[in-house]
């Protein structure tokens, strides 16, 4: 073995003891916390500037430079702001010609690792010994929590193929006292097959129709009219508020969660036969009456044992089979909602390196904000191809829907 090789091997050995200290080497979420960290730089940066520009009015802002900044865990792309003058040069970044070695690395993991959290963040920015006051740090604080208002109340699309909906449960401080709440995220799919996080609502105590029609009226109110598919866990209320908030609308309840309770209800050998129909019937049936009456007829073989559980998801037939309806590359991307259930995954991770709970509703919903700009800068950037490719077909759906509703009315 040269020395070239025994560098790239020591290198690549390095970057896995790092990684690993925040993720096993199964997670998939070992690739994006790269784009985080250059998404995080990127914020802290830009806030910096503005600290600068502050205190400097005879300075102005001037664009960006792009620069790569070689870690333990991989080159970081960044956009490093400039001034006119030349003098602001962001603290955030190590210092000229010095070698980043795992001890800055860290600093910057353990804004990933312990998300954003008042303590956690002024304690990190405070051991990177960035040069300002007590009031300079809360403002580049501040400029999260801006991004944050401002991501909630932008202006959504008219118009989107579907919307997936998950509940991520957890505890968060509230004033003195630790309460369970409920964080729902809104992931959306446009007509082109591009994803993004339409929304964010947390809500202390039990879930209820009326929350749900906060939830829908929000989506509206910011532009959000016409929507193909809602695709949600069967949430109480829920139901009631999609016909609603979207009447034309699908609604496919998630058909993992499905399986899911079919396990809690029956017993193992029974649970197990009943799942193996469902994926048949889901796989093999032609198009949604046929799975509809497939659903049922599997349903009425196990009425007598499990006479009130099968009652309730008979009656959900056409709920749970609702992407039927759609062409078959499509349907694998609506009959659950493991595409946000993925975003919650990370966001569990930030809740026990946090002690269990979030500090607060707002450092909770700015995880998920600093989540949602990584996943728009990497692996949402370009759309999910099989989509793309059906987004001809998606366009005809709609409009064959819509324009039937034009013409009705």
């Amino acid at each position: 073995m040269n020395k070239n090789e025994i560098f790239e091997t020591a290198k690549n050995m390095a970057i896995e003891q790092v990684l690993n200290m925040y993720c096993s080497k199964d997670d998939p979420t070992r690739p994006a916390l790269k784009q985080l960290l250059e998404n995080l730089l990127d914020c802290f940066m830009l806030s910096e500037r503005s600290v600068y520009l502050a205190k400097n009015d005879n300075d102005k802002g001037n664009g960006f430079y792009d620069r790569k900044l070689a870690t333990p865990v991989g080159s970081l792309e960044i956009s490093v702001p400039r001034t006119r003058t030349g003098n602001f040069r962001p603290s955030i970044l190590p210092d000229r010609y010095k070698r980043v070695d795992s001890s800055y690395t860290d600093l910057l993991m353990s804004l990933v690792a312990n998300g954003y959290s008042e303590s956690s963040l002024a304690q990190t920015l405070k051991s990177m010994n960035l040069p300002y006051s007590e009031g300079e740090i809360e403002k580049i604080k501040n400029d999260l929590k801006n991004e944050l208002q401002l991501f909630k109340q932008r202006e959504l699309p008219e118009s989107a193929f579907a919307l997936i909906i998950d509940g991520y449960h957890c505890e968060i401080k509230d004033n003195s006292k630790v309460k369970q709440a409920t964080c729902y995220v809104v992931l959306g799919i446009d007509l082109e097959g591009k994803k993004d996080i339409f929304g964010i609502y947390t809500f202390f105590g039990k879930e209820n129709k009326a929350d749900w029609m906060r939830v829908f009226d929000d989506l509206i109110t910011r532009g959000l009219k016409k929507v193909l598919i809602v695709v949600s866990d069967d949430f109480p209320g829920i139901i009631d508020a999609v016909r609603l908030a979207y009447p034309l609308a699908d609604h496919q309840l998630c058909f993992v969660h499905l399986q899911r309770n079919v396990r809690k209800h029956m017993t193992k050998d029974d649970s197990s036969v009943f799942n193996k129909e469902l994926d048949k019937l889901r796989t093999s049936s032609s198009d949604f009456d046929e799975a509809v009456l497939k659903f049922k007829d599997l349903c009425n073989q196990y009425s007598s044992k499990y006479p009130r559980f099968i009652k309730g998801i008979c009656e959900k037939a056409e709920f749970y089979l609702a992407h039927m309806k759609y062409p078959e590359d499509l349907r694998k991307h609506i009959y659950t909602t493991n595409a946000v259930e993925s975003v919650n995954s990370i966001i569990e991770k930030i809740r026990i390196n946090s002690g269990g709970y979030f500090q607060s509703v707002e450092v909770l919903e700015i995880n998920i904000y600093l989540q949602r700009e990584n996943l728009r800068r990497g692996k949402w950037k370009n759309g999910v191809p099989i989509l793309k490719k059906c987004s001809y077909n998606i366009l005809q759906l709609y409009n064959m829907r819509y324009e039937m509703e034009t013409q009705n009315s």
